[in-house]
């Protein structure tokens, strides 16, 4: 069984191509469609319709996928080496996701570019699946990355504070 590695929280130099970052699983629940809907205003049928739903291809309400790719974003915990979102290509949407349905992520690194001294661009082959262990999406995401180890330690010990000593009264 996969162990479960969901933390990507090295620097671009020291992650190898062919590594793979993997999640537990998440339900995702009646309550998170609803919130999601509200949040976006994606209230199309076959995600707010029960009785609409019912009469589709699919017998029953979906998942926004854009919900689905957003929660696997969240499964995979990527530390301060991260600089920016650099893009998503290639996103398909293989399997139906329902209500109730546990997804778990993998993360694979598939392609890595230096973009300059300080920072890289690193492309993941992401993948949800279900409970059933059927591919429900896949993409290709890049991020862009601090490469060195001194880089992120500098950046971590500027952006977090220490504690101050309290003042006697």
């Amino acid at each position: 069984m996969p162990l479960i590695d969901n933390r990507i929280d090295m620097p671009f130099d020291e992650i190898e191509v062919g590594r793979v970052f993997r999640s537990g699983g998440r339900t995702i629940t009646e309550t998170d469609v609803v919130n999601y809907c509200a949040l976006t205003g994606n209230w199309i049928e076959i995600h707010s319709n029960v009785h609409y739903a019912a009469q589709t291809r699919f017998g029953k309400r979906l998942v926004q996928g854009s919900l689905t790719y957003s929660i696997m974003t969240g499964l995979i915990t990527f530390g301060p080496s991260i600089q920016a979102n650099y893009g998503i290509d290639n996103l398909r949407y293989l399997t139906p996701v329902h209500i109730d349905d546990t997804i778990y992520v993998t993360c694979e690194v598939v392609a890595k570019k230096e973009k300059d001294d300080k920072y890289g661009v690193i492309t993941f082959l992401m993948k949800a699946l279900n409970q059933h262990g059927d591919v429900c999406q896949k993409s290709e995401w890049s991020l862009l990355m601090l490469r060195r180890r001194e880089d992120l330690d500098a950046l971590v010990s500027a952006s977090v504070p220490t504690e101050k000593p309290r003042k006697k009264a």
